[in-house]
């Protein structure tokens, strides 16, 4: 019986550009990040709570917790850290007096500012040389990369661990 070469699956190239672009932009976060003295978790913390600052959203440690997937304890070093570099205040809750919202400093907008906006700015223009087709399918694509990822984190914390 003879065996035909086995031929690759179309969605190899997809996933293989995929990996490869993660890890360019985590090392282009490390490389940010650098530049800024703090660390990558550090970094990607600031830049949730830049985000939300921007759209009007208050940012709690339980936030920074959840979106980063670490314990309150690891959040709250890392907070501090965000604080004594001059990046992060910690201010009474405008909602609710015994919360504490995280609030980037000038600091924060003036060092991460001019970085992630260059950055942002040539992404934006590689974004644009899509046409509304392909944007539509990367956009469907990445969608459902996302609710992959996060469905397999979820069934990951739901499991009962072995003793």
């Amino acid at each position: 019986m003879k065996h035909e070469p086995e031929q690759p699956r179309p969605d190899t190239g997809v996933l293989e550009a995929l990996q490869v672009y993660r890890a360019a932009e985590a090392a282009m976060r490390r490389r940010t990040g650098a530049a800024m003295g703090i660390g990558e978790n550090d970094l990607l913390a600031l830049r949730l709570i830049l985000d939300n600052t921007a759209a009007g959203r208050p940012t709690f440690a339980k936030d920074v917790s959840a979106y980063l997937g670490v314990s309150s304890a690891s959040t709250t070093l890392l907070v501090d850290r965000l604080v004594r570099a001059g990046f992060l205040e910690r201010r009474p809750s405008s909602t609710d007096k015994r919360s504490v919202e995280l609030v980037p400093t000038g600091a924060a907008l003036g060092d991460t500012g001019p970085l992630l906006a260059a950055a942002q700015e040539q992404i934006d223009a590689a974004t644009a040389e899509l046409s509304p087709d392909e944007a539509e399918t990367v956009t469907r694509f990445l969608t459902k990369m996302r609710e992959t990822v996060d469905r397999i984190a979820s069934e990951r914390t739901a499991r009962p661990k072995r003793s």
